[in-house]
């Protein structure tokens, strides 16, 4: 009889061989080909397609290409070239031999689900300072609502709101617009989306009712790093151009586009970004040059940098003698 343990060893040893199976020339050629092919046909950005069949060129005609012996050298030769135009763009294989495999592992939304929707830490710092720290934008659902509901209900009452997205790696635009209702006044355009596939155009507007209190004239910093990405990027574009927030940190790493993921064959498939950020105040987005910091500062210092401005400015604000004396002595530290 084959104990678990032993077929656990035998199906990791299968992946292994599988993993690093050679990659013929054959499937080289009609992957790239369906590679071109979909990028084609799908990606938003249609000005860069050329310069892109330029690149998969150069690929193949400098030999680098004929180098590739795994699927893993394979993908990662690909996502290198495509991620010169877009940081959205990725290629995976997975061995079709196991049933529900998955390239990647974990899916992002179903950690988030899993995880607190991303909220890590909510604190009310010395001198009554909201900080959020998280590290996703979860789908939105009666979970996640819940936790939104929770998170701001801690802050509700604090005199400045410090949110954390030095480690966010984005997620649902829906959340963007969910968190920011809490933020903004009446009904407010944040961002739209165009979606080459349907050549359609999808506005975001904050949320007429939301569950809890609404901090509309809190002042608010939001702290970045060169690893902020996507929607956590959208999240401080849009309160940036709308002038309701700081931003305080490094200029974020520049993706703007959303995207899905397209089937190459042989295992491959590409995640292709499908459409493209429109500001309403800028007409334009963060796309490769990241959302640009109010205030510079190193991602190790940003919080402290962002929370000494807080503490500042409400010190010039606050009457209340016992927050001045909270104020001082951390402003001392």
């Amino acid at each position: 009889m084959i104990t678990k343990a032993i077929a656990a060893a035998f199906l990791l040893a299968i992946s292994s061989l599988a993993s690093g199976a050679k990659v013929t020339q054959q499937e080289k050629d009609l992957v790239v080909g369906k590679l071109r092919q979909e990028i084609g046909d799908n990606y938003v950005l249609t000005e860069h397609v050329g310069a892109i069949n330029k690149t998969l060129d150069e690929v193949i005609r400098s030999g680098s290409i004929n180098k590739v012996s795994t699927h893993q050298e394979m993908t990662a030769l690909l996502t290198e070239s495509l991620r010169r135009f877009d940081k959205h763009f990725g290629v995976q294989w997975r061995d079709q031999r196991q049933a529900g495999a998955r390239a990647g592992g974990e899916d992002w939304f179903t950690k988030l689900g899993r995880m607190n929707s991303g909220f890590e830490k909510v604190e009310i710092l010395d001198g009554n300072i909201g900080y959020v720290d998280f590290w996703g934008f979860d789908n939105v659902n009666d979970s996640s609502r819940t936790r939104v509901k929770t998170v701001m209900a801690m802050v509700a009452d604090t005199d400045a709101i410090i949110f954390d997205l030095r480690k966010n790696g984005g997620g649902s635009g829906d959340m963007v617009r969910l968190i920011s209702s809490y933020l903004l006044a009446g009904k407010v355009h944040l961002n739209s989306f165009y979606w080459k596939p349907s050549n359609t155009t999808t506005e975001f507007w904050t949320l007429e009712d939301i569950d809890g209190k609404r901090r509309t004239d809190v002042p608010l910093y939001i702290l970045t790093s060169a690893e902020t990405f996507s929607a956590a990027e959208e999240f401080a574009y849009n309160l940036k151009q709308l002038r309701r927030a700081t931003i305080v940190g490094e200029t974020t790493k520049g993706g703007a586009n959303p995207w899905r993921f397209f089937e190459l064959g042989h295992g491959y498939r590409a995640a292709i970004p499908i459409g493209q950020a429109i500001n309403p105040i800028t007409k334009a987005n963060w796309e490769h040059v990241g959302v640009q910091p109010h205030v510079k500062a190193t991602s190790a210092e940003a919080r402290n940098v962002a929370y000494r401005m807080a503490l500042l400015a409400l010190k010039e604000s606050t009457r209340n003698p016992r927050q001045l004396e909270d104020i001082d002595k951390k402003l001392t530290e």
